[in-house]
């Protein structure tokens, strides 16, 4: 390309200016043979003819002379960037050196802006990451949420059912004992009729008490207060209890009963036995209930250290989409129309799992169904008999046989007037106070045989007048009766205790028990 001669001067001048070329000749041998222009730039401003340039420039050793070479940006002593043009000569060879340290700088300067862009892209690519992962959070989040609150609002709905059921669950019991109590009361009610009156007011006050402890059972498991309370005991002999108590509920519905125990399962296991009756009362309940036609069958094996019992019926069975909910709180799957809390088997699930165990569930509509659990229940180490003798069943004889006096702390008016007829009646002489201060002052003045403390009466309560007692030197036994649970402290203060309503039997068998 040909230009004009004004801008080749000004382009060649600009050229030299920047680059400051400095040129030497040298021979084959490296040996300098003439320089031209200045040197003293790159450090070669006093150089001697003959000097072998290898010597001060290293970076010649090796170049080939014959043919035309360019070293880019090379860096001499003193920082000094240069670029080297190798032009062959006959018999030797032009070197030039170009002074390049502002092309270096420039080239410097680029690199660290594309090393800054890709560092700020780097950034940019790890913020949009993240920005996409606070996104697909954000997501998972509102999801999560939408769940919840479509979870609140379904047991917000199933409350609200279970509140409207158990309304009426709770008000046709009293309804019964108050219009038949009204019955009983009643001048012209004979005798006959006062007699049905009291066997329905029975009936329907366990009926009522059966649901109490549903709901407070579930609440209970609900706040983690319930606690195991493992021992040695007869499994033989529990499954006895609870086939004599299901076998006539099955009778009566014209459905058999059968209770199939493997030889191999050990007399004596080591477990919660009330929690595993629980669980095994309400299981059968459950499949008595529901079983119209055909059969209900208990069935319990023993495993490597696990107790496993099936309860199997001929019932109407339950569909895949209810199983999971029959076992939920506030659920009672398709069959809302039966009577009961419907949380038997919410419990049934809570219990076994505190016993470490799992519940499985077996059916399919119009095919039954089949629940079983698997609990552990290590071999027991006492035998039947002397299980039997350190708890023996309380015996029909539960009148005093010597002058006792019963002091019974207890603010209930009615509750007083019952405990004092059946303990008059079993021959036991009665001291009554409606506070414990009262109760306190009349155990250390009269010295009972036995004292009963309702544990919520008015005053200091019943657990803090027992242990007053007991420091106050009052050696004998002290029966708590009460509505709530006690802690393990609380329970060293008492003789023993018992779970309101007390059936009044057998508090007149521990009453006999500890003062004969």
């Amino acid at each position: 390309m040909k230009l004009p001669e004004p801008v080749v001067q000004h382009l060649k001048s600009d050229f030299l200016l920047q680059t400051r070329p400095f040129c030497f000749l040298i021979d084959e041998k490296f040996q300098l043979l003439q320089v031209w222009g200045d040197g003293e730039w790159c450090g070669l401003s006093e150089i001697a003819t003959a000097k072998d340039m290898r010597e001060l420039m290293p970076f010649l050793v090796g170049v080939r002379l014959d043919k035309p070479q360019k070293l880019e940006l090379l860096e001499m002593p003193g920082q000094i960037i240069v670029s080297i043009h190798t032009i062959p000569e006959k018999g030797g060879c032009y070197v030039v050196l170009l002074d390049t340290r502002e092309e270096h700088r420039s080239l410097q300067i680029k690199q660290q802006s594309v090393n800054e862009m890709r560092l700020l892209h780097a950034r940019q690519q790890k913020l949009i990451g993240r920005q996409r992962d606070l996104i697909s959070e954000l997501i998972e989040t509102r999801a999560e949420l939408d769940h919840h609150r479509r979870e609140a609002e379904r047991v917000s709905e199933n409350k609200s059912r279970f509140i409207a059921m158990m309304s009426h669950e709770f008000r046709t019991p009293l309804a019964s004992i108050i219009n038949y109590a009204d019955l009983a009361t009643d001048e012209s009610a004979s005798e006959n009729t006062v007699q049905k009156s009291v066997v329905t007011i029975a009936r329907s006050a366990k009926q009522l008490t059966s649901l109490v402890e549903a709901v407070l059972d579930d609440a209970t498991l609900d706040i983690g207060q319930v606690e195991l309370a493992e021992k040695d005991f007869d499994i033989f002999g529990l499954l006895d209890d609870i086939a004599a108590m299901m076998a006539p509920l099955a009778a009566e519905k014209g459905l058999s009963f059968a209770t199939l125990v493997d030889p191999d399962l050990p007399r004596v296991v080591h477990a919660d036995e009330i929690r595993l009756r629980q669980i095994l009362i309400n299981l059968l309940g459950n499949a008595v209930k529901f079983t119209i036609h055909g059969s209900v069958k208990l069935m319990a094996t023993y495993n490597g250290g696990r107790l496993i019992v099936t309860v199997s019926d001929s019932g109407p069975g339950i569909s895949i989409e209810n199983q999971e909910k029959v076992f939920q709180a506030f659920e009672r799957g398709s069959d809302k129309g039966k009577p009961g809390a419907g949380l038997g088997l919410t419990i049934t699930l809570r219990l076994v799992q505190l016993m470490g165990g799992e519940v499985s569930l077996d059916s399919m509509p119009g095919e039954g169904c089949t629940v079983s659990i698997h609990v552990p229940a290590a071999e027991g180490k006492d035998d039947p008999e002397s299980i039997s003798e350190l708890f023996p069943a309380p015996g029909d004889d539960t009148n005093a046989s010597k002058p006792l006096s019963i002091l019974l702390c207890d603010d209930d008016d009615d509750m007083v007037a019952l405990v004092e007829h059946y303990l008059h009646r079993s021959g036991y002489g009665l001291i009554t106070s409606s506070d414990t201060a009262e109760a306190i002052a009349k155990t250390l003045k009269y010295a009972p045989d036995l004292v009963l403390m309702d544990c919520n009466v008015p005053g200091v309560g019943g657990v803090v007048a027992a242990k007053v007692l007991r420091e106050q030197g009052y050696t004998k036994p002290i029966v708590a009766l009460t509505a709530s649970k006690l802690s393990a402290d609380e329970k060293e203060v008492f003789t023993h205790f018992f779970r309101k309503p007390t059936p009044m039997r057998e508090l007149l068998t521990e009453i006999r028990r500890l003062t004969h």
